[in-house]
């Protein structure tokens, strides 16, 4: 036994955090440090004002959405990288979940100006109407099945080998 008082070998389960407040996001996982984030704050900050379109299983609809590029966001707390990998940053996944469960998983790199470039935005405003929490807006996807209303976290993970990938040449 570790002195931890947990097996050799066995997996660290993380503590239990503290679920956000109301209008809060938490910003976990393989950071440097856990963070939360105001939606007001993040609305003082949405610059990016656009038009989305979208399918839903009924219709289609157009929105007019207000907020900040969620790259943007992200890079103000970079995840923790394994040097041991080139390009670590593409072993990085964020998980944004809302407060209802409903969870979307997206690659760094997919949102990332110098790799796919997504325009993944984390609104403050729909049509002109201030949001309680922020809906991550997905605008070049047809459906808003990657819409998360009610973000209350995200959280980046890397999903690098623990161990180097053997050869097989």
């Amino acid at each position: 036994m570790e002195p931890s008082g947990r097996g050799i070998g066995e997996p660290v389960i993380p503590a239990q955090r503290i679920a956000p407040g109301p209008g809060q996001v938490l910003i976990t996982g393989d950071v440097v440090r856990d963070r939360v984030l105001d939606t007001a704050d993040l609305d003082a900050r949405a610059h990016i004002r656009q038009e989305v379109r979208y399918v839903t299983r009924r219709r289609r609809e157009l929105h007019s959405v207000q907020g900040i590029p969620l790259h943007e966001v992200l890079t103000e707390m970079p995840p923790q990288l394994d040097g041991r990998h080139k390009m670590g940053q593409l072993n990085v996944i964020v998980l944004a979940l809302s407060e209802d469960g409903f969870q979307v998983v997206l690659s760094l790199a997919e949102i990332d100006p110098e790799f796919g470039a997504c325009a993944a935005l984390l609104a403050t405003r729909y049509n002109g109407r201030a949001l309680t929490r922020p809906t991550l807006v997905m605008p070049g996807d047809g459906r808003a099945s990657r819409y998360v209303r009610g973000l209350c976290r995200l959280r980046l993970l890397n999903i690098a080998p623990a161990e180097p990938v053997m050869s097989t040449r």
